[in-house]
């Protein structure tokens, strides 16, 4: 079973990785979400949002930060209601930034208990039917007063995403059992040129995020990242992966397979202009039976695929004992000039994970092409 997964995660990374791009995806995860983990998630996030923005573009920057926090927070707030079941871990949500043209749509979803629904979806409608002016008011009235008139029935939360965003808010309940429900939110953050026309988000956008997240649900990918790597964002992925991961030595296995992976995008990986804050590409988790499933997707130059491929056979082809040999040997000879001997970053990896390094080159464009890796970790609690 675990290898037929493995299989799956491996045979659907790049038509993924395609989805997520060709819908306008700047960041994507998908997991579990508690406050250590939102923390990272803000962080990576706001860095992707950092290299597309301009100085000019502070205001803008600063009020996606500010919907980024208060949407991750509603995750988590629905999380702490249910918790006690601890139900969602069955039912992982999701949050997403995309961006058309300039405008940015932060969306998320979640799961809700069936009996929250209609209170939830009568607060969004009042926040949708008012004025930036009695959204103010009302705001007023709950940091003053604690509390809130009859036409503001809905969270601060809610209702500080609209006003900072200038819109209406863009929801969609999907039902999964007797019990409960995916609820997904979507803000649409525009310019300063148009803030405050009291738009709905996008129907597409939304509808994307919520096709990917029942693929994602669906093939039981753990953990999802796609965006811009790069070694500062790299210790706040392994933080995000030893918070979700509760088996301590398992955890370090992963996490040490996880650097490896994580390097090798870092390394090989192109950039898509000189400005970019890092390189494009994807990671996620899977996970069937005993086995923890790692997979890595980027763009690469066509120059470069004929090293990685024999880098990696070479590791491929040796046994464990060889392996080990052979790293040893190396890590005292960085001289060599046989150049399939070179690859120690592989060799690290090939022992770390007990397991060959699957590879497969997809041609994306005429220069370059997409290099997939992936790699498996036996989990024993």
């Amino acid at each position: 079973m675990a290898a037929e997964t493995g299989q799956n995660l491996f045979e659907i990374a790049y038509p993924l990785f395609q989805r997520v791009n060709d819908n306008d995806f700047e960041y994507v995860y998908r997991g579990y979400f508690d406050h250590s983990i939102t923390k990272k998630i803000l962080f990576l996030a706001d860095t992707n949002i950092a290299k597309v923005t301009h100085q000019s573009q502070a205001t803008l920057q600063k009020r996606i930060y500010y919907i980024m926090v208060e949407g991750l927070q509603n995750i988590t707030h629905h999380q702490e209601e249910i918790a006690n079941d601890r139900e969602f871990d069955k039912y992982p949500g999701i949050f997403a930034i995309q961006k058309n043209g300039e405008k940015y749509f932060i969306s998320t979803g979640n799961i809700v208990a069936n009996d929250k629904i209609e209170n939830l979806k009568s607060k969004l409608d009042i926040i949708n039917s008012l004025s930036p002016e009695e959204l103010k008011k009302i705001h007023r009235e709950i940091l003053s007063n604690g509390n809130i008139s009859d036409k503001g029935g809905a969270g601060l939360g809610l209702i500080e995403m609209s006003r900072k965003s200038g819109n209406k808010l863009l929801y969609s309940f999907e039902k999964l059992d007797e019990e409960f429900t995916y609820f997904y939110l979507q803000t649409l953050i525009p310019t300063d040129a148009s803030y405050g026309s009291r738009e709905h988000g996008s129907h597409s956008s939304l509808e994307s995020v919520k096709q990917l997240h029942k693929q994602m649900n669906a093939d039981n990918i753990l953990l999802y990242f796609n965006g811009f790597f790069n070694q500062e964002n790299l210790l706040s992925l392994l933080s995000i992966i030893k918070s979700r991961m509760n088996m301590p030595l398992t955890t370090i296995k992963i996490s040490n397979v996880m650097v490896e992976m994580l390097q090798n995008i870092i390394k090989h990986g192109c950039k898509s202009s000189p400005e970019t804050a890092g390189v494009s590409g994807m990671f996620f988790l899977g996970q069937s039976g005993n086995e923890t499933i790692l997979t890595s997707g980027n763009i690469i130059p066509n120059e470069s695929v004929k090293m990685i491929t024999e880098r990696l056979n070479f590791v491929n082809g040796m046994s464990k004992e060889e392996l080990s040999d052979y790293y040893d040997d190396i890590l005292l000879d960085f001289d060599t000039a046989d150049a399939k001997k070179t690859g120690l970053g592989f060799s690290d990896l090939r022992i770390k994970s007990d397991r060959p390094l699957k590879f497969k080159f997809l041609p994306v464009s005429e220069n370059e092409q997409f290099y997939l890796l992936q790699t498996s970790v036996k989990t024993k609690k």
